[in-house]
């Protein structure tokens, strides 16, 4: 669109989007320049806190996942009745205690090795025997006598009577029963203790537990914290006492006069050493520890800086470009305009497919993108209303499959009861191999399609389940065409259809029974046929019989409506069965379908 002619062109439409946006983008760049920077600043800590915080917040689930993990080595050893026997001193004579011993040396032992952290374990009993396994003694497992009284009485071992039961943590220090070894003394471990209670008394107290673990694996997280600067991370207790840190790192003493909020987490700043520091911490559950990460806050603002300079080169860049984008802002408004009006004339004739090229990235190529978007979007609709009537097809045909599967496993148990009431043993081998066999070639793998050799096996392991039940009731001819043997088909197709002929047929019929059953290749197709010289069906039964194979709403004739339906769904609806039968001298129920390779 050209501008309007010159001598108006100061009323044109064009200049006065010029005017307005050079100054708006010109006033608007210099405002926000200011508040950018100003709110970088802030954004910048109040990030660097968050990341932090969930810096921490990680860390203590992996913390906590290894301290609830000891609690539950403590667990196992509370509820050992062994272990228990052994420091009450329930003894019948000295061959029960060398014996029990024995059985708790095991115990203990094999749940050390099962981690290869533990420094010591005490239990320390108050009646008969108390026990140490510590890897600093060269057998380990140690038999010690009952505690001593002056032991009960140290401030450690009545707190964890005083938590009747629950887990005492008592984090990084030295041992509070050290063994007369250099290194031992001079190793900090991780201390924790449980109450032991008489499980078959009153649950009084019998005994305590003092857990002594390497802390390297707790130390190590503490040491792998990156807060991507310069920091610390250390566990402390609300009191102010340093429960664990880094080994290679120094604390201020500052640090216990700290006083975080009473917030389960959260971010706080605070002048240590005269250095202003952002503290992040999080309360680990079920104690009273914080797991607490410091940072020099001059690190987490030095970008700012840069911030400060980029963005005054960047407000300088947009005025000039504001002068530019103004005039041709006025020029070729129009432009976008009629290119959507051209797409969607399109669109509205039925063509879906269409796409508006992205040559804008203003509010005008927003919009197209959301036409382009509406336009895929509706096209995806109709190719999903497409999807799920064949996903309903899909699922109506494993759904009738899955019909016709347990209506001949309800027949075969309830075979397999009568037979149990009336032989009481003998047969029931033969039909639960059969049964066996039959169910392992019915699941196949989760196939639904076999070949016609695997669907013959499938039709002769039912056949020696009913021919167990049946004795000597009737005889099968089974005939099979080589050239179809390997020729896909549908897998329980076959099946139901021999069973109708036995129950429906022969059954009912008085003398011996005569089944014949075949697979032959006829034109291009695949013929089944199952005839039996059973009682036959009256006529106006075969037409009723006939007519509600087609329908869908009804209960009678459940198992072959189900074949014939299936057969449709997956075939085709010029395939199905064909039934012909005759009083007195028998049925013969056929089925077409196409050969698959």
């Amino acid at each position: 669109m050209r501008f309007l002619q010159r001598e108006v062109f100061w009323n044109s439409i064009g200049f006065k989007v010029f005017v307005l946006y050079f100054v708006s983008m010109s006033l608007t760049v210099s405002i926000m320049g200011f508040l950018s920077f100003t709110k970088s600043t802030s954004v910048i800590q109040s990030n660097a806190g968050s990341i932090a915080l969930q810096t921490i917040e990680q860390a203590e689930k992996r913390l906590q996942m290894i301290l609830d993990e000891y609690d539950n080595r403590s667990q196992m050893i509370l509820g050992y009745q062994d272990l228990q026997k052994g420091i009450t001193g329930g003894f019948t004579d000295y061959y029960d205690r060398v014996r029990n011993t024995t059985t708790i040396s095991n115990f203990i032992t094999n749940l050390v090795n099962s981690k290869n952290d533990t420094v010591s374990m005490n239990i320390i009993g108050n009646y008969d025997t108390s026990y140490r396994y510590s890897i600093i003694t060269s057998t380990g497992f140690t038999v010690l006598p009952k505690a001593d009284p002056s032991l009960c009485q140290q401030e450690w071992c009545r707190r964890i009577v005083e938590a009747e039961g629950k887990v005492v943590r008592f984090g990084i220090g030295y041992s509070f029963m050290p063994i007369d070894s250099p290194n031992y003394e001079n190793t900090p471990v991780y201390s924790f203790g449980r109450a032991l209670k008489n499980l078959q008394g009153r649950g009084e107290v019998i005994g305590v537990l003092l857990y002594e673990i390497n802390p390297e694996e707790i130390e190590k997280i503490l040491r792998e914290i990156d807060f991507s600067t310069s920091g610390n991370t250390f566990i402390m207790k609300r009191s102010g006492d340093i429960i664990a840190q880094d080994p290679g790192t120094t604390l201020p003493r500052e640090l216990s006069e700290l006083s975080l909020p009473k917030n389960a987490q959260g971010t706080y700043s605070a002048r240590i050493q005269g250095e202003d520091k952002l503290i992040v911490y999080r309360e680990m559950e079920g104690t009273d520890w914080l797991l607490v990460g410091m940072v020099p806050m001059k690190n987490l603002v030095k970008d700012t800086r840069q911030i400060k300079t980029f963005t005054v080169y960047l407000a300088l860049a947009f005025v000039v470009v504001a002068i530019i984008l103004s005039f041709v802002a006025g020029r070729f408004v129009h432009r976008p305009v009629y290119t959507l009006m051209y797409y969607m004339k399109k669109a509205r004739e039925g063509d879906f497919d269409v796409k508006i090229p992205r040559s804008r990235n203003d509010e005008f190529g927003i919009l197209f993108e959301s036409f382009n978007v509406m336009l895929f979007r509706i096209k995806q609709l109709i190719d999903e209303l497409y999807v799920q009537r064949l996903l309903k097809k899909e699922t109506q045909l494993k759904m009738l499959a899955s019909q016709i599967n347990a209506h001949f496993i309800y027949n075969t148990l309830d075979s397999i009861h009568w037979i149990s009431r009336i032989y009481k043993i003998d047969t029931i081998s033969t039909m639960i191999f059969g049964l066996s066999k039959y169910l392992r070639l019915s699941l196949s793998d989760g196939r639904e399609f076999v070949t016609v050799d695997e669907a013959v096996e499938l039709v002769e392991s039912y056949l020696s389940i009913q021919k167990a039940r049946y004795e000597d009731k009737f005889t099968v001819e089974v005939v099979v065409d080589r050239t179809v043997k390997y020729n896909k088909v549908l897998k329980f197709l076959f099946q139901p259809i021999v069973e109708n002929a036995i129950y429906h047929g022969i059954e009912n019929l008085t003398g011996t029974g005569e089944l014949h059953i075949s697979w032959v290749k006829q034109d291009s197709g695949l013929l089944f046929t199952v005839r039996d010289n059973g009682v036959g069906i009256p006529e106006d039964q075969l037409e009723q019989i006939r007519s509600t194979l087609e329908q869908t709403d009804i209960r009678e004739n459940f198992a072959l409506r189900n074949i014939n339906a299936q057969i449709k769904l997956t075939y085709g609806t010029e395939y199905g069965l064909t039934l012909e039968s005759e009083v007195g001298v028998g049925t013969c129920v056929s089925m077409f379908i196409p050969l698959v390779d």
